[in-house]
């Protein structure tokens, strides 16, 4: 039993004995092959710690016992001299939720605030916040003094920016404070088994991603038609998480390849010197930006083409002047081009119809709807790939879908049929510039490929079976 005992207490002092250094180094080396080690749909790179630097100053001990006991509270961190009551704020925190019906004075009204108190809050917030904009779930804080007075609010404007309004005497000031966050790029890819949408969804992508990569890529690609089974996606995209690791917001996609058949669709993300906003290139060059999109709406199956038909429901043979997309009822309906919204309205056997004006030459028709858009009327102007409506079953017909119509002249044409003008090219400076960033991103995605393979084979070396080491093919 003595021998054990001084065996024990050898380890002990042996370990306490190391410097903190070199503990923190095991230990993020260790954190840091935990998470490079994960799946390589949900990898985050997070860069390496540097090493401190020896000082006098004093250093915290990572491994304290307490952090095993049981009967740890975060009490036992205090000073035995500190009053706990000097810690107690002056003021009472209230989580605030809009409910439907009401506003954001009845709001606070209701959670104690006084009326003239929270007018004047709510003044001051409108500085940096269009209350016009106020949905039904928004959420923020509201502070009570100790006589019940209202002295603040907090409310977030954005994944960036926290407004917070603060009482003086009798008036209320806002802010505008910026929320530190950190900016990670993910990069993912996988084999299509059934959809796009359901295999990026397994490989962890999260839904908006998915669906801004299938708008990107909507100029090029037939959803309907083109995708098959063994088709292969990549996408590597940006991801802000903020600094306290409690909220994740994504980001803009750098760069995504869809290889259909065998043959790679590649597109990057690139602002033109002149341009207002960054659009999506192809490795030439080309804009995927067209004049009009192929498809409006995704995730629809083409259920009747354009042309000759019997009538579903008149029951004679006419002409079928468009497509229709059979989806499930409230399915987004997309804008296919830029354009004036020439009308919005009931329209006779059409049901909910919309009608937009692209240029002197097309427009685009979208029948049957369930209901508009936010803000959808006519003269209204909507950008390409805005949703303009939702999947219905209105006017004369007999199951739910989208109708579609592309007018060129003042006559329809088949949209599948219609050689669609293409966005523009980069020239020049620009597009020597582009090569550049793409070739950037190219290098990106390769070390990024280069870590993960890595970490595979030291996560597989470090496996051994009878001082044998397992070798597996990599992922």
């Amino acid at each position: 039993m003595q021998n054990r005992e001084s065996v024990l207490n050898k380890l002990k002092n042996t370990f306490l004995g190391q410097t903190t250094a070199k503990r923190s180094k095991r230990l993020i080396a260790g954190m840091g092959l935990f998470v490079c080690g994960a799946a390589m749909g949900n990898i985050i790179s997070i860069s390496p710690t540097p090493r401190a630097e020896q000082t006098d100053s004093p250093v915290i001990v990572l491994e304290e016992e307490y952090l095993n006991s049981a009967n740890y509270t975060p009490s036992d961190d205090l000073p035995q001299n500190m009053n706990p009551e000097i810690l107690t704020p002056e003021f009472e925190l209230r989580d605030v939720s809009i409910k439907r019906g009401q506003g954001m004075m009845d709001t606070l009204v209701k959670n104690g605030a006084d009326r003239t108190d929270a007018y004047k809050a709510i003044k001051a917030l409108s500085k940096h916040f269009n209350m016009k904009k106020l949905q039904i779930g928004q959420t923020l804080q509201a502070a009570y003094d100790e006589q019940g007075r209202l002295t603040g609010l907090n409310m977030r404007k954005s994944f960036d920016h926290m407004i917070r309004v603060s009482r003086t005497d009798d008036s209320f000031a806002a802010a505008l404070e910026d929320q530190p966050s950190l900016k990670l790029t993910r990069h993912v890819q996988g084999v299509i088994d059934d959809s796009l949408f359901l295999s990026a969804y397994r490989e962890g992508l999260p839904n908006s991603v998915i669906v801004d990569m299938i708008r990107i890529f909507s100029f090029d690609v037939d959803f309907q038609r083109e995708i098959r089974k063994g088709d292969r996606f990549e996408i590597f995209y940006e991801r802000k998480i903020s600094e306290d690791g409690q909220r994740v917001e994504e980001g803009n996609i750098l760069y995504a390849k869809l290889t259909l058949r065998g043959k790679p669709v590649s597109l990057y993300r690139y602002k033109p010197t002149k341009a207002h906003f960054a659009d999506y290139f192809h490795e030439n060059g080309q804009s995927a930006k067209k004049a009009l999109m192929r498809t409006p709406i995704e995730g629809a199956r083409l259920s009747s083409y354009y042309g000759r038909r019997k009538h579903p429901v008149l029951g004679y043979t006419r002409m079928h002047k468009g497509l229709d997309f059979s989806a499930p009822t409230g399915t987004p309906i997309m804008a296919a081009g830029d354009g004036i919204v020439e009308r919005a309205s009931r329209y006779g056997s059409y049901g909910n119809y919309i009608r937009i004006r692209h240029n002197g030459t097309y427009k685009t028709a979208y029948a049957h709807m369930s209901k508009y858009g936010r803000g959808i009327k006519s003269g209204r102007r909507v950008k390409q790939g805005q949703i303009i409506g939702y999947v219905g079953a209105t006017g004369r017909v007999t199951g739910r879908h989208l109708h579609y119509e592309v007018m060129m002249n003042g006559k329809q044409v088949n949209p599948l049929r219609l050689k669609i003008p293409t966005g523009i090219t980069l020239k020049g400076k620009d597009k020597d510039s582009f090569l550049i960033f793409a070739g950037n991103v190219d290098d990106r995605i390769i070390t990024k490929k280069d870590n993960i393979l890595l970490t595979w084979n030291q996560e597989v070396a470090m496996n051994d079976v009878d001082d044998t080491t397992v070798v597996l093919p990599s992922p």
